[in-house]
């Protein structure tokens, strides 16, 4: 009995022990970017970013597959975040709706008018026509400034790129190249 249990708690070691994982090492992703290149003779060139090093740039093309750059023959590129304008417009929504909801909470309910004979009542009728609770308030608030919120963000988003010139010059590439990993890799 006691040699299987003995074995028994040896195999859920080893068991336990392959289910761990290390947590100091760390997991990158990469980020997708849209690039645009500009080389030395003037021909431009679009793709996904895909990798870089000390001498090259790599960039996916939906037409050719893989394509390498020689760093020294790059005038320039400009980088876009793949999906910007649709992550701009969603984060411009939620935070113009959350923004309206808030306002059209916070201002309260309209006050209601007691008609008054002098006009048989026709002022105090049109302004209770147009009286809002704090809900409807939030509402029509959440709803304007949501769209609001949106387009202002989609724009933002479409415009947003870093634009790096390199100039064909292999030391100012190698300065970049670390600011690009960081714009590149993330935790």
């Amino acid at each position: 009995m006691k040699k299987l249990s003995f074995l028994i708690v040896c195999i859920l070691t080893v068991f336990i022990s392959q289910a761990q994982q290390d947590s100091t090492v760390p997991h990158y992703k990469m980020k997708k970017y849209n690039v645009k290149v500009r080389t030395v003779d003037n021909k431009t060139m679009y793709g996904r970013f895909e990798a870089i090093n000390d001498s090259q740039v790599l960039l996916i093309r939906s037409t050719n597959g893989i394509h390498t750059i020689p760093a020294e023959n790059i005038q320039s590129f400009t980088m876009k975040r793949k999906n910007s304008a649709l992550k701009g417009a969603l984060i411009g929504l939620g935070v113009g709706t959350l923004t309206g909801i808030i306002i059209g909470l916070a201002s309260g309910d309209d006050p209601l008018m007691e008609p008054s004979p002098a006009d048989f009542g026709i002022t105090a009728a049109l302004n209770n026509a147009f009286a809002m609770t704090a809900g409807e308030k939030a509402v029509a608030a959440g709803i304007g400034l949501g769209t609001t919120g949106a387009i202002v963000g989609a724009i933002i988003g479409a415009v947003a790129k870093k634009k790096f010139i390199i100039g064909g010059r292999k030391e100012k590439y190698r300065d970049l190249q670390a600011e690009l990993m960081r714009k590149l890799v993330q935790k």
